[in-house]
This record gives C-alpha cells, structure tokens and sequence, in this order.
C-alpha cells in the first residue's frame, strides 16, 4: 500500500522522468544532426587533403623540372666552353701532337 509520503515523491520524480524521456527522443535527433556534421567535415578535410597532395606533387615535378633545365644549361655551356678552349689549344700548338699511341713490335 501506498503512504501519501510515497505519493509526494513519485510525482516529484514523475517530471525528471519527463524530462530524461523528452531528451531520450530528442536525443536521435541531435545524434542525427551531430553524425552529419562530423560526416561533412570529415569529408571537407579529405578534400583538401587531396588538394593538397596535387599541389604538392605540381611543385615536387616542377621544381625537378626546373633542377634538369637548370642541369641542361650549365652542361651546355660547359660543352661549349670546352670545345673553345680544345680549339684555343690547337691553334695555340702548331707542333706535333704529344700524348698519342706509340705502336711497338717486339
């Protein structure tokens, strides 16, 4: 049986169990809503993080494009460079040629 005391305190609880019960229906609701947002921003971040990863690869190939072109040059004019002082030598040295094969038989 029941006391009137009892009674007091049931209908005291009765609007804390609405209220835990409100939230419990709700509470999908704001899941819902905060899974979502998690989703789109994971997914803006991967985005960018593969935007990233193109301009990266973009500098990476060219600055080794710049690095050849660069190489390219600087072998080039040492080419040049060298064939003019081989053709400053040979017109500098008008003897024999020295350092050349000897041809011996024994």
């Amino acid at each position: 049986m029941l006391r009137p005391i009892d009674m007091q305190q049931v209908v005291m609880q009765m609007e804390q169990a609405e209220k835990v019960q409100r939230v419990e229906q709700q509470h999908p609701d704001l899941q819902q809503r905060y899974l979502e947002l998690r989703t789109k921003e994971e997914k803006r971040l991967q985005q960018k993080k593969v935007i990233d990863a193109e301009e990266a690869n973009k500098a990476l190939i060219r600055d080794k494009n710049e690095r050849e072109q660069k190489r390219e040059k600087r072998s080039g004019a040492d080419r040049r460079e060298a064939g003019r002082e081989i053709g400053r030598e040979q017109e500098d040295d008008d003897g024999p040629t020295q350092g050349g094969h000897i041809n011996i038989k024994i």
